[in-house]
């Protein structure tokens, strides 16, 4: 596997406004595409009607039904919200596994400045030029990267094709044992 560039992003963005703003700037390349995915996940699990709304901005059109609980009359396919929805609501640590340095043993806590999220790439991943690209997002909390295959749009935006695997369970956190008598 190839290393790829890092995506780092100051903070996550609260408003649909702000989501679409940073994947304009940061899905211009295939590992934008995928960590805007990571950044959807994470609003999902801090606010769910921000983050279904961010969600149906990040994944390719082709994968998204009509519906008033997403963007602009577009949202998730309802077996992708329910898969969405099993896997991660109450797991808030699945989506923060990909933030660098959110680990199993500090409770996969998020850090006080950006966050960075690491991507590589393989022979198999296919050429980016024909706008369609497997990227791997690193997990502290799996003992491989996981997949994510995105596409290029008509407007030159990156966006989540396949991504099931990134709400796939990852390791639970440390839990602390306080022995306070």
């Amino acid at each position: 596997m190839a290393v790829l560039a890092p995506v780092e992003i100051d903070e996550l963005p609260r408003s649909v406004e702000a989501f679409i703003a940073l994947r304009d700037q940061v899905a211009q390349v295939p590992q934008g595409g995928a960590a805007m995915m990571v950044v959807a996940l994470l609003v999902y699990v801090e606010d769910e009607d921000v983050g279904r709304q961010c969600l149906a901005i990040a994944v390719d059109r082709e994968k998204l039904s009509e519906g008033p609980k997403g963007y602009e009359g577009r949202q998730l396919r309802a077996s992708d919200i329910w898969l969405l929805h099993s896997q991660i609501k109450g797991k808030p640590y699945v989506a923060k596994s990909y933030v660098k340095g959110a680990m199993p043993d500090n409770g996969y806590q998020l850090p006080e400045s950006s966050y960075v999220f690491e991507f590589s790439d393989n022979p198999h991943s296919g050429d980016p030029e024909r706008g369609t690209y497997k990227v791997f997002v690193k997990s502290s909390g799996a003992s491989s990267p996981r997949p994510v295959t995105v596409k290029r749009n008509d407007e030159g935006i990156w966006k989540a094709y396949e991504w099931s695997t990134l709400i796939v369970g990852v390791q639970e956190p440390d839990e602390k044992v306080v022995d306070d008598l």
